[in-house]
């Protein structure tokens, strides 16, 4: 998933009266975030205890739109200012978030999603918004990962990210052929060359 993709299927969705399709997508690709932790879902309790919620709520969002989560899979404790995120900003412009419970809620429903029930939505988002049937909603967040090293030229922060615990891992996720970095680093290299010449000088 690219910026442009994510930016259509946030306009569709907006469109098409499911504009939370549009927020989760936007939230995965500027974050890193995985789809479960941003839709969530109830997990049985240990020994006959009650089901519990185990994903994004109201409280991990503050007044001033800081969201703070620890991810389900990594534990890894995760803050990130939304109101610097261009793509969440506009997906909120159609999504209000709920002052309690889950943050994410299907419109049909008025509940939470399930996790298959997300993923037949977004498709027919994603068709509506022209977006090629490749483009799966997992892919937004390799196409965070993706973005972030082609931008900073780091698989460090891309790792940081993605709360991923190696950088090898890291690389799984990265999707690009390898051009836009070699053009990064072929920038770099002339940057130094003419550096160099104005020190001989």
């Amino acid at each position: 998933m690219t910026y442009d993709h994510c930016l259509a299927i946030i306009r569709a969705s907006a469109a098409m009266g499911c504009p939370s399709i549009g927020f989760v997508e936007a939230l995965k690709f500027e974050t890193g975030l995985r789809r479960i932790d941003v839709i969530g879902e109830w997990m049985p309790g240990d020994a006959g205890q009650p089901f519990h919620w185990r994903g994004l709520t109201a409280g991990n969002i503050s007044k001033d739109l800081i969201l703070t989560i620890e991810t389900s899979k990594t534990h890894v404790g995760v803050v990130r200012d939304l109101t610097v995120l261009p793509l969440v900003v506009e997906a909120m412009k159609a999504y209000a978030l709920p002052k309690l419970g889950p943050v994410v809620i299907n419109e049909e429903t008025g509940k939470p999603y399930y996790d298959n029930r997300y993923t037949k939505r977004f498709a027919r988002v994603r068709e509506t918004a022209g977006v090629p049937q490749y483009v799966w909603s997992m892919d937004s967040r390799a196409g965070a990962v993706t973005e972030t090293i082609a931008a900073t030229g780091s698989i460090e922060r891309a790792r940081d990210l993605a709360t991923h615990t190696t950088a090898k891992m890291t690389e799984r996720y990265a999707r690009s052929n390898g051009l836009e970095e070699a053009r990064q680093v072929a920038e770099a290299r002339e940057k130094l060359r003419q550096c160099n010449a104005v020190k001989r000088v």
